[in-house]
């Protein structure tokens, strides 16, 4: 038990399907009251992932409590052979615990403490996609490196003060696309709803798949999982609000789309396709900023988050730098050697990921396509 402030917290442990499902009510709360949490800690998106993804995993979740019963933290980790990862792991640009605001210190404290005092329940906590004012990296003696980086773009209150940061050339660019392909085609810009999800989504894994095809890879939507993932996750974030998927049509035909989501006063850019046959139109860059005029008026956004990875594209449209961390925890008492071969291995297993995005952003000239295109 952890007292602060005369109260105490407690740890639970919740471990099987059944207590998955009655956290939906607290994790809700936490997620919308937490001021670190993002899209990927919220219900709709975990539920998904897990739904899909627990083959060979047992849910290993701990909630913080007070003296009073009510929760005020949830780390939604998991099991799989000894070492404990957050729900999400894989296909989550951020991952991180849930803490009400000015309780995320008692929270890490609390989680870690019980995590030692049950030790030899697990092998090693990696803990990754970690944002560095998050609750997880506060966890009293976890190892923490940096991770990948994650450019975002700081949004002006209004769309014509955004455009007016650009560069002269893509702002001209911007108009001079839409324009041309409005004299050619009829245009029609789309925000998904209820009546053309299952359709927004299936144009939007073509598009996307089209472009990773002509390059002789996989994509991210090569397998039925990952989209059934992904259908289940975008129909879950439609009812609460934060789904943002945005389709550009020539014609009635869909030539590009973004898959992207809001919570908060951030706008999230997860993905992209478009169709390569009309890349000299550009649709993905006018698309891309059509996203963002949104984001600002629709949304009132003032982050326009392009997640993980330091592609060219993403910098033209103003971002800046920020990284991830990945925090390591191994129980106390454990043989040291074998303690340092975990945070090594955790260390040399970033490193390679890392150098692998680095060689295929080399392989297409420095830099992978824009996912919009364009």
């Amino acid at each position: 038990m952890l007292k602060e402030q005369g109260t105490m917290a407690t740890v639970l442990k919740i471990h099987c399907v059944s207590d998955f499902e009655e956290l939906e009510m607290p994790w809700k709360l936490l997620a919308a009251a937490s001021q670190s949490a993002t899209i990927f800690q919220t219900w709709e998106w975990s539920t998904a992932w897990w739904t899909h993804n627990r083959a060979g995993k047992k849910l290993f979740a701990l909630r913080v409590e007070d003296s009073a019963g009510s929760v005020i933290g949830l780390a939604p980790l998991f099991r799989s052979a000894g070492v404990l990862r957050v729900v999400g792991t894989g296909g989550s640009d951020y991952l991180d615990f849930l803490a009400l605001p000015e309780r995320e210190q008692d929270v890490a404290e609390a989680i870690a403490q019980w995590l030692q005092q049950n030790r030899t329940r697990w092998l090693w906590a990696d803990l990754q996609q970690v944002r560095p004012e998050s609750v997880a990296p506060r966890l009293p003696g976890a190892q923490i490196w940096q991770g990948e980086t994650c450019p975002f773009v700081p949004l002006p209150e209004t769309y014509d003060a955004f455009l007016k940061s650009l560069s002269k050339k893509l702002r001209q660019n911007v108009g001079y696309y839409e324009r041309s392909m409005a004299k050619l085609h009829t245009l029609e810009l789309r925000l998904a709803t209820f009546e053309t999800l299952r359709e927004d989504m299936e144009a939007f894994f073509t598009l996307h798949q089209l472009r990773w095809r002509g390059r002789w890879m996989p994509g991210a939507f090569a397998s039925h999982a990952a989209r059934a993932f992904h259908r289940d996750a975008a129909e879950s974030l439609l009812v609460s609000g934060n789904l943002r998927l945005h389709t550009l049509r020539l014609d009635g035909k869909p030539v590009a789309a973004l898959y992207c989501f809001h919570k908060g006063s951030t706008t999230f850019y997860y993905l992209g396709g478009f169709d390569p046959t009309l890349s000299k139109l550009s649709p993905g860059t006018v698309l891309t900023a059509k996203a963002i005029q949104h984001a600002i008026e629709a949304d009132g956004a003032s982050q326009f988050d392009f997640l993980r990875g330091d592609e060219g594209y993403k910098y033209r449209w103003g971002a800046q730098d920020r990284c991830n961390q990945r925090v390591s925890l191994t129980p106390v008492g454990i043989v040291q050697p074998l303690g340092m071969l975990l945070a090594t291995s955790g260390r040399l297993a970033l490193s390679l990921e890392l150098r692998l995005k680095h060689a295929m952003h080399a392989h297409h000239g420095g830099k992978v396509p824009p996912p919009g295109g364009g």
